[in-house]
């Protein structure tokens, strides 16, 4: 079944049910437009729930076929595995376009600086701004300024939107408030005959210079994960096997002190580790 056909059964069937609370998703309308997410609030939340309802009666009727062919399966289980299939199902639907704004921000940071020097050499070229953001659609910049780039170009000439409403409208639906901010400065440096090409420049040198620094931070911030690392990954580790071993020579329960080692080496180094990993990755600046 497609994923077209779907949408159009959720749509119809359970974005009916959806309709008279639509007024209480004010908030997540606006995380959908910052997400880049192309659906309405009735269909983002009718093709959750039509799957969040798949999936429990699925796992339910797997769990009651395992409760009939396996002696002694667990009847809570049966009942409490939907439930959590269902929770988990509502919970995704409110995270995973948080999530999406934020990789969106990111992206868009990201590639900002290499997209304002590009800008800057078009309008010194004297290239009008609708130009300039029609031939950023053609470059490989960015992902996220070139979708963002082809909205825009969209909206000027599909819609007949001229270029201040243009750019309004994607100073809204952006995530990040430096790119909101890049934009605004366009529109006002075009609406108040300003030099947009001095207006670039100017942008384009404060936001290269804020990403070597973003980039310099993080190298610090390296130096003091690497510390953490040798700690909680090498030093604590071994400290605790001999203390461990120790305990279990002086008398200790050496099935306890095997226990805890298990414990140690297969769940708290590799956990530790992971987290340390995340981090870094989390703090790391896109290129």
């Amino acid at each position: 079944m497609s994923s077209k056909i779907i949408e159009s059964i959720a749509y119809s069937y359970i974005g009916r049910l959806v309709e008279p609370y639509l007024a209480e998703f004010e908030g997540l309308k606006l995380t959908l437009r910052k997400a880049g997410v192309e659906k309405s609030v009735r269909m983002y939340l009718s093709v959750r729930i039509f799957w969040a309802i798949i999936l429990a009666i699925v796992s339910l009727v797997s769990l009651i076929a395992i409760y009939i062919i396996v002696p002694g399966f667990s009847v809570i289980l049966v009942i409490i595995l939907p439930v959590l299939v269902l929770t988990s199902m509502f919970v995704y639907t409110w995270v995973y376009p948080s999530y999406l704004v934020g990789e969106r921000k990111t992206k868009l940071e990201a590639a900002l600086p290499t997209a304002a020097s590009y800008m800057t050499a078009m309008a010194s070229a004297g290239v009008t701004p609708d130009r300039i953001f029609l031939s950023l659609t053609k470059e490989k910049i960015g992902e996220a300024i070139v979708k963002d780039a082809k909205k825009i170009s969209r909206d000027i000439q599909v819609f007949g939107y001229d270029i201040v409403l243009a750019l309004s409208e994607a100073s809204l639906r952006s995530p990040s408030p430096k790119y909101s901010s890049f934009l605004e400065g366009i529109i006002g440096t075009f609406t108040s005959g300003g030099e947009l090409q001095r207006f670039l420049e100017v942008s384009s040198e404060t936001l290269m210079n804020d990403k070597v620094q973003s980039e310099k931070n993080f190298i610090e911030t390296l130096g003091i994960m690497a510390e953490l690392f040798m700690v909680l990954g090498v030093v604590s580790p071994i400290f605790f096997i001999v203390i461990l071993a120790m305990m279990s020579m002086l008398g200790g329960s050496a099935t306890n002190s095997t226990l805890l080692m298990a414990l140690l080496v297969y769940v708290i180094i590799p956990v530790s580790e992971m987290a340390i990993i995340v981090l870094i990755d989390a703090q790391q600046p896109e290129i």
